[in-house]
């Protein structure tokens, strides 16, 4: 009895944790099996073993360039978190009737910096840029490959004005890559990681962004295109500006250590992902913040959506 009486104890004790609990969605706004939709998950399942105070659940809502996450998010009125990519500092610019606001959020915890690779069906850079016409494949409008296609077309016209580029917008980044490996379209941008876990025999990967080269891979600076050093992606974790600042650092400190799990740390690898030291340990990423949104400002200025 007293073994069954000690039993229902504990049960009862659980069932009570639990409803004590606080639950906070962690919205990922992109496909969920991505490198880095993993990671936000591993994220979150690693902060529930570490903790009891919090209980964090995954949620994926792809579309319209995170848009649709960012609004789910902000309809918890501070009760959940955004996880997104660059294209956190694009949307708003490009479609300021309708996208969320640079505003309505604030930085939890930057989770990497991942190159994008120029991938092609067997052609190289010089091959490319040798055609009269190039139709660029971009993972919809408004995201961070979608910039990318952007940012190296306008390079290309500068060099050499004549050249007939036109974007070739597709919902997703397989639809994208698919449409290159058919011979539909001529190139397309891919998170490094990304690209090789899907690569087939005739992929090739001709460049990067970013600064440095990667498994043999140059940058694109090093063939003389240097507009996309500074575009890479941008993986964080938000919060909705309305959240406290004490529970955003109290999140904070939570996420940066389920990241140090053999999980995620893999996950990372996988991706490429890198980050500043200071973005390893718990402090204010508001300047950060701040800095990427005036930079990103720049980066879209004279890019027009249909």
């Amino acid at each position: 009895f007293k073994r069954l009486l000690a039993v229902a104890i504990m049960a009862f004790a659980c069932v009570a944790q639990a409803q004590d609990q606080i639950k906070v969605p962690g919205v990922w706004g992109w496909i969920p099996t991505s490198t880095q939709g993993s990671y936000v998950r591993a994220i979150l399942e690693e902060s529930n073993k570490n903790q009891t105070k919090y209980e964090f659940i995954f949620e994926n809502r792809p579309g319209a360039g995170a848009n649709i996450a960012a609004r789910h998010v902000l309809s918890h009125q501070g009760t959940a978190v955004f996880a997104n990519s660059t294209a956190q500092f694009i949307r708003p610019y490009l479609y300021p009737d309708t996208s969320f606001k640079l505003s309505d959020f604030k930085p939890v915890m930057v989770m990497g910096i991942s190159p994008a690779a120029l991938i092609t069906k067997g052609k190289t850079f010089e091959q490319l840029v040798a055609q009269d016409k190039i139709n660029i494949a971009t993972a919809g409008t408004g995201s961070t490959i979608h910039l990318m296609g952007e940012a190296l077309a306008k390079e290309i016209k500068q060099k050499y004005p004549n050249k007939d580029i036109q974007m070739i917008h597709f919902a997703s980044t397989n639809e994208a890559f698919l449409s290159v490996m058919g011979g539909h379209t001529d190139a397309t941008f891919e998170f490094l990681g990304d690209a090789k876990g899907k690569a087939l025999p005739e992929t090739t990967l001709i460049g990067l962004t970013g600064k440095n080269k990667v498994d043999g891979i140059p940058p694109l600076k090093d063939l003389g295109y240097s507009n996309l050093v500074e575009l890479q992606g941008i993986f964080a974790i938000y919060a909705p500006a309305t959240m406290p600042d004490a529970t955003v650092k109290e999140l904070q400190q939570i996420f940066l250590k389920a990241e140090q799990s053999e999980t995620v740390q893999r996950l990372y690898k996988t991706d490429y992902a890198t980050k500043e030291a200071y973005m390893k340990k718990p402090g204010d990423l508001s300047k950060w913040y701040s800095n990427l949104s005036k930079q990103f400002e720049t980066y879209t200025n004279g890019i027009t959506v249909k």
